[in-house]
C-alpha cells in the first residue's frame, strides 16, 4: 500500500548556496512546470479531437518530450518525463467529461507541484538525526551555465507531528523500502517535499486474524457509527452528541457573521472582503470533519485488531427504500469517512468491503423476519421470533435498532 511523508525543507546543505539564489531556482522551475503540464494537456485534448499533427510518434501516439526538451532545455528530463506523464493521467481521469462538455478542460497554476522521479532525487543521513535531499534540479547545461551543481542536497527538517516519519526515513535512506515519484511543493513561505512510499500491510500481534469473523459498520440513526460481529455478541457505538453541538455551533456562528454584516466595516470593501469571516469559518469546519473522520476510522480500526478481525463490512450508503431511517451523520463527508476506513485497514491487512445498506433496519438480524419500519424507534424487537424482548437477561442493554442493522451487514454476504 503507499502511503507518503511530508517535510519541510530547512536549508542547502552547501553553505555557498544561499536561499534566495534556491528559492530563485525553485519558483522558477515550479513555473516550468506549470507551463509544460498546461502545454500538454492542450495537445492530449487535441489528439482526442483528432487535430493533434505536432507531436506525434510513428505509431501515432502523442509524444511531446522532443518539443519540451528544445523549448526547455534547463529543466532535467527527469523532471519533464514526470510531469507529462502527470498531465496525462489528469486528462484521462477527466477527459470524457471534457469532450462531452460536462467539464472545462483542468489546467495546472503556476504555483503548482514539482515532480521528481525515483532517479532524480535520493535520500543521504549526514548524522544522527539529519537527512538530505540529493535532488536534481538543473541539467547538465543549465548547472555549467549557472555554474551550479546540478544535484543539490537540501536538508530536511525532523516530522515532529508524524512520529512515523523517523523510521520511515531510516529504511527508505537504507533502500529496505521502495519509494516512488516525489513533489516539491510551496506553503506560503516554506516548501516541502513529499515522499510516498510502499508500506506493507501489518499483521495482528500473532501475525493471524480469526477465520469467518466479519465485522459490521453502519451509520447509526442514533449514533455516530455502529459496529457488530457475525459470531459474536460485542457490539458498540460512537455517540453523535459531539458533531450534533459542533454542528450548532457553527450554525450559530454563521448566523452571528451575516448579522453583523451591515455594521461590522466590511460593507463596501468588495465580495472577497464580506466573504472573509465566512470562508475562515468554512475552513474550520472542514478541519473539523476531517479530523473527526481520523478519529473514528482509527476507532473502527482498533476494535478490529482488537478482535482479531481480517474482514470488514461496511455501509456503503446507497441507503433509500422502505424502512431505511435517516441516519445522524447525514449531511457529513461519508465518502471521506469509508475512505480513511479503507486507508488505515488496508495498511494492518483488513479487508473493507462496502455493501449495501438497504433493508437492514426492519430486517431481523436472527431469525431474517421484515419488521415495520422501525421509524425514530430506538428498540428493536422482532414480532415473529420476539428477537429484543428478552435481550436483557443476556446483555446489559436492550437490542438497538442500529445494533440490528449493524448485524445484518456483518452477517451480509459479500456483495458490494
Amino acid at each position: 500500500m503507499q502511503r507518503s511523508i511530508i517535510l519541510k525543507i530547512l536549508r542547502p546543505y552547501d553553505e555557498s548556496i544561499k536561499w534566495e539564489k534556491l528559492g530563485y531556482l525553485l519558483r522558477g522551475l515550479s513555473y516550468k512546470v506549470c507551463k509544460i503540464s498546461n502545454y500538454c494537456m492542450t495537445h492530449h485534448l487535441l489528439r482526442a479531437l483528432n487535430l493533434e499533427t505536432e507531436n506525434l510518434n510513428p505509431q501515432g501516439h502523442l509524444y511531446c518530450y522532443p518539443r519540451l526538451a528544445q523549448d526547455y532545455p534547463d529543466v532535467p528530463a527527469g523532471i519533464l518525463c514526470a510531469a507529462e506523464s502527470r498531465a496525462r493521467k489528469v486528462f484521462l481521469k477527466c477527459g470524457k467529461e471534457v469532450l462531452r462538455s460536462e467539464t472545462a478542460l483542468p489546467n495546472f497554476r503556476k504555483d503548482c507541484s514539482i515532480p521528481i522521479p525515483v532517479a532524480g532525487y535520493r535520500l543521504l543521513k549526514a548524522g544522527e538525526d539529519t537527512y538530505l535531499a540529493n535532488i536534481q534540479l538543473l541539467s547538465r547545461q543549465a548547472a555549467k551555465t549557472q555554474k551550479l551543481p546540478g544535484r543539490i542536497q537540501l536538508v530536511l527538517a525532523k516530522n515532529w507531528r508524524d512520529r512515523s516519519a523517523g523510521p520511515v526515513l531510516q529504511q527508505l535512506t537504507e533502500g529496505t523500502m521502495k519509494r516512488g515519484i516525489a513533489s516539491l511543493f510551496r506553503r506560503k513561505r516554506d516548501w516541502y517535499i513529499s515522499i510516498p512510499y510502499e508500506a506493507e500491510a501489518q499483521k495482528t500481534e500473532d501475525g493471524s486474524f480469526a477465520p469467518g469473523l466479519v465485522m459490521g459498520v453502519v451509520l447509526g440513526t442514533q449514533c455516530a457509527l455502529a459496529y457488530a460481529f457475525n459470531q459474536s455478541p460485542k457490539r458498540g457505538a460512537i455517540g453523535g452528541e459531539e458533531v450534533l453541538a459542533h454542528k450548532e455551533k457553527f450554525r450559530a456562528r454563521k448566523k452571528h457573521i451575516r448579522e453583523q454584516y451591515n455594521w461590522s466595516g466590511r460593507k463596501g470593501h468588495g465580495r472577497g472582503s464580506a466573504l472573509k469571516p465566512l470562508q475562515a469559518l468554512y475552513e474550520k469546519e472542514r478541519n473539523y470533519r476531517n479530523l473527526t473522520n481520523e478519529r473514528y476510522a482509527k476507532w473502527v480500526i482498533e476494535i478490529a485488531k482488537k478482535n482479531r478481525c481480517g474482514k470488514i463490512h461496511l455501509d456503503g450508503g446507497r441507503t433509500g427504500g422502505t424502512g431505511t431511517p435517516p441516519v445522524m451523520l447525514a449531511y457529513w463527508p461519508q465518502a471521506e469517512l469509508r475512505k480513511k476506513i479503507r486507508y488505515k485497514a488496508e495498511a494492518c491487512g483488513i479487508e473493507v468491503v462496502e455493501c449495501d445498506s438497504r433493508g437492514i433496519w426492519n430486517r431481523c438480524s436472527k431469525c431474517g423476519a421484515v419488521q415495520e419500519a422501525p421509524g425514530d424507534m430506538r428498540w428493536f424487537t422482532c414480532s415473529q421470533c420476539g428477537y429484543g424482548k428478552d435481550d436483557k437477561k443476556t446483555s446489559s442493554s436492550f437490542v438497538t435498532v442500529d445494533y440490528n442493522a449493524a448485524r445484518n451487514m456483518a452477517i451480509m454476504e459479500s456483495k458490494p
